[in-house]
């Protein structure tokens, strides 16, 4: 006599129910003999972690006593301890190369070395900072302290192109004016008027006329007026 469907469906159950203790145990079996191994990879997970934290904070903190220190040296500079300064700023250099202070001290270091009379000490370090291309406002710097330097070895050719490097790089629409300005003034120098007049009038035509170096463009530019 052939089975009843209730009686079929009891039997499948049955059968479902006497495998989920066997796939349990296949599970428990699994992890057993991996366990080690997923102890493993969380203990690294959480060891990655730890790193990371902490070179994020170590990085903040080399930062903030990088900053630290130059603003230290700053001081000394305004005091006219010249000397001093240089030994401070080439520590904060040396100290923590790679920061954005360091760069800092860089420039502030040859703008030290141009106010003790050292201007072609400061255009061949210069030089080297400028090949080794900092971005933004520092490649700016770089290149507009150069332009310095080399104008007061009284290469003005080569201050005037500097400048105009600067003016390119320069992420600050001050900083843009500024170094075309200088770059007019080297012009003139040279007895270039038609290229400074052409560069005053740029810098007119294209910022805003509440920016006080604009003010001063236009002066120039009226003292180099045909009319005048």
């Amino acid at each position: 006599m052939g089975t009843t469907a209730a009686e079929q469906v009891r039997a499948a159950a049955s059968q479902t129910t006497a495998a989920k203790p066997a796939e349990s145990a296949d599970l428990l079996a699994w992890f057993q003999a991996r366990q080690k191994l997923i102890g493993i990879s969380l203990g690294i997970i959480f060891g990655v972690g730890v790193v990371v934290w902490y070179v994020v904070v170590s990085g903040r903190q080399k930062q903030a006593q990088a900053f630290a220190a130059l603003e230290r040296a700053r001081a000394t500079v305004e005091n006219g301890n010249f000397p001093e300064a240089s030994s401070q700023l080439q520590k904060v250099i040396q100290t923590y190369g790679g920061t954005d202070a360091a760069l800092e001290a860089t420039l502030a270091l040859n703008q030290v070395r141009m106010m003790s009379g050292q201007s072609q000490l400061a255009v061949d370090e210069l030089r080297k900072l400028v090949a080794s291309s900092p971005v933004g406002a520092y490649g700016a710097g770089a290149h507009s302290h150069l332009a310095m330097a080399l104008e007061n070895t009284g290469k003005i050719a080569d201050a005037t192109a500097e400048y105009l490097t600067a003016a390119q790089l320069a992420p600050e629409s001050y900083r843009k004016v500024d170094a075309m300005l200088a770059a007019a003034r080297g012009y003139r120098s040279q007895g270039k008027l038609k290229e400074a007049i052409a560069l005053l009038a740029d810098i007119v035509a294209k910022f805003p006329k509440e920016t006080a170096a604009v003010a001063e463009a236009e002066v120039r530019l009226g003292e180099m007026s045909p009319a005048r």
